[in-house]
């Protein structure tokens, strides 16, 4: 006997519904991410701060800067890992823990951090290009970024599950990309507007707490440094949260129709 397929949730609904699973659970969210990143951003960015004010401790503030921005990396997509396992967890209706959340994405240390990076540096080309002041600038440079770009946009909307799939589904890393990509096949512009705009929405959130924090700055000089420091580093708490709750709401709206049709096909 057949079964009807399931309607696709519209994007609008991913986002709304990443939205509202991230703000009923943000205080598990945000300490998995004020555990994880916090103080290696803090760290950063007073690195940066420093050196673009103070010429005089400028190798120190290098020497500083360069193994923070290696280590927080590292650690957001750590911190992302287990946002998105705490996430799925609270979408199914369990009571989510942000310790058991970070001891998981420790406990997949190596898979998390070799897929992230590779997530990351495929996406890389895509993020990049819009911050380019014009194409015509790259001068030869121009159709090589452009293919990559396209690429890069491919391949954020086909591996889009790839950390719920390995996380969720306990899968390696090239079959988290496999599954990945079967979950995505015939819902690609669902999955690649997910990562835009969620990502967009994301960093929005972000930056809003960041403004809202500068608000609280007077005087100028080391004061305003450090209210900014603040700012930038509370905002980056929330951008993890919203862009893994909605990519869990992406992965479970795919994977209940994947469901549907195997159920499909063996009847």
């Amino acid at each position: 006997m057949s079964q009807p397929e399931l309607p696709k949730r519209a994007l609008s609904d991913i986002l709304e519904g990443g939205s509202m699973l991230a703000a009923r659970h943000i205080l598990v969210l945000l300490r998995v991410t004020a555990t994880l990143i916090l103080p290696v951003s803090v760290a950063f960015f007073a690195a940066f701060v420093w050196l673009a004010s103070d010429s005089g401790s400028r190798h120190l503030a290098i020497g500083i800067l360069v193994p923070a921005a290696v280590i927080y990396a590292l650690t957001s997509v750590l911190a992302g890992a287990a946002c998105v396992k705490a996430a799925y967890e609270a979408s199914e209706g369990a009571r989510p823990s942000a310790r058991a959340a970070i001891g998981f994405a420790f406990g997949r240390l190596g898979p998390v951090l070799c897929l992230g990076t590779l997530l990351a540096v495929g996406a890389a080309p895509a993020i990049a290009l819009p911050v380019v002041p014009g194409v015509t600038v790259l001068g030869n440079y121009a159709p090589l970024l452009l293919a990559l770009a396209i690429f890069s946009l491919w391949f954020s909307g086909t591996f889009s599950v790839a950390l719920p799939a390995m996380l969720v589904e306990q899968k390696g890393i090239a079959d988290s990309l496999r599954r990945s990509a079967q979950l995505v096949r015939g819902s690609y512009w669902r999955a690649l507007g997910t990562v835009v705009l969620g990502g967009i929405l994301a960093l929005f959130a972000g930056t809003i707490v960041a403004i809202v924090v500068s608000f609280f700055s007077y005087g100028g000089g080391n004061v305003t440094r450090i209210v900014t420091l603040v700012g930038l580093a509370l905002g980056e708490l929330f951008v993890a949260p919203l862009f893994a709750a909605f990519l869990v709401v992406l992965y479970r709206d795919l994977r209940a129709r994947d469901k549907g049709s195997n159920v499909e096909r063996a009847s």
